[in-house]
């Protein structure tokens, strides 16, 4: 439905679920992408996330994530909070297939994210939380124009250690001059 230069953004359907899953059940790939602890989730467990993600039960806007070319599903990336008095929403990605990792989709899929954010749902700004450990996200995010907004020291407790969350924002406007200076 969102088209970006790699990637498509997308309704999710009942299609997506095992892959999904898949993504869920993958140590590698949710040791960065949840706080949370990390314990295996089952069919019913995707499909209640499924289907609480849309914007008319929750106010959460995910879209499944796909290559623009040949539509290979790589993640789900979305808004998993919008704080509309504020016009200010959190988003979170998340790119399961290893494969696509480090070439640009992810780039691309923030991007197309947030020209929605601003373009469609009239934020104003647009926040993400990653965990420090995660540096090629956070090189990702700065890429794309996010600022550091602040950190919440040792907030996050992952194979046996605190972790800061990195708190990094953007605002309407400031990623058209980030994303010109990247062509």
């Amino acid at each position: 439905m969102y088209e970006g230069q790699l990637v498509r953004l997308r309704a999710m359907d009942s299609s997506d679920l095992m892959k999904l899953q898949d993504f869920s059940n993958d140590y590698s790939v949710m040791r960065c992408a949840s706080g949370n602890i990390l314990y295996p989730a089952t069919v019913d467990d995707a499909a209640r996330e499924m289907g609480g993600n849309t914007n008319r039960s929750t106010g959460a806007y995910q879209f499944a994530l796909e290559t623009k070319t040949d539509r290979v599903l790589i993640g789900q990336c979305g808004f998993i909070q919008i704080n509309w008095k504020n016009r200010v929403g959190e988003l979170a990605i998340l790119i399961g297939d290893a494969r696509y990792r480090g070439k640009g989709y992810g780039a691309d899929a923030i991007r197309t994210l947030c020209a929605f954010g601003f373009d469609e749902m009239n934020l104003r700004k647009i926040k993400v939380s990653v965990i420090d450990f995660n540096t090629p996200a956070l090189r990702c995010y700065e890429k794309c124009g996010f600022e550091v907004e602040g950190r919440l020291e040792k907030e996050i407790y992952r194979e046996g250690a605190y972790h800061d969350l990195v708190l990094m924002r953007l605002f309407r406007h400031a990623e058209e001059a980030a994303w010109n200076t990247q062509k």
